[in-house]
């Protein structure tokens, strides 16, 4: 299963002291993770850099791959455009509308303190 990560979840780790990939195991099990070139780009602006070096790291040490997309659109249009493709990991809540109501399945914090899956249909095995 694939996985791609919105900014907030770059750097959800290190706002919420959440082992992402401990609670990805949780839910998952096999899994590869993603972001966009764009996202990660964000990711290192938030709160004017404060978590650069941390997702920068984290990135490295996770092996988080980026993918390349040369597109103008806003990042939330084109994390929606590649729900059909990934599992969008998101805590941006009209992100979350628009994959809810395009029954598509994505990941999101709950209560601050564990991930929740919506619309995601369990792997055979």
């Amino acid at each position: 299963m694939d996985l791609l990560l919105d900014a907030n979840f770059l750097v959800l780790p290190f706002q919420q002291k959440l082992d992402l990939f401990s609670e990805f195991d949780r839910l998952l099990g096999a899994y590869q993770v993603y972001t966009l070139n764009r996202t990660y780009n964000e990711a290192l602006q938030l709160q004017d850099g404060r978590y650069s070096e941390n997702v920068e790291r984290f990135m490295e040490e996770k092996d988080i791959d980026i993918v390349t997309v040369d597109s103008d659109e806003e990042v939330d249009d084109i994390l929606i455009e590649l729900a059909g493709d990934y599992v969008v990991c998101t805590n941006d809540s009209e992100v979350r509308k628009e994959l809810r109501e395009m029954n598509s399945p994505h990941i999101y914090l709950r209560g601050g303190d564990h991930l929740e899956a919506e619309n995601l249909q369990p792997s055979a095995f």
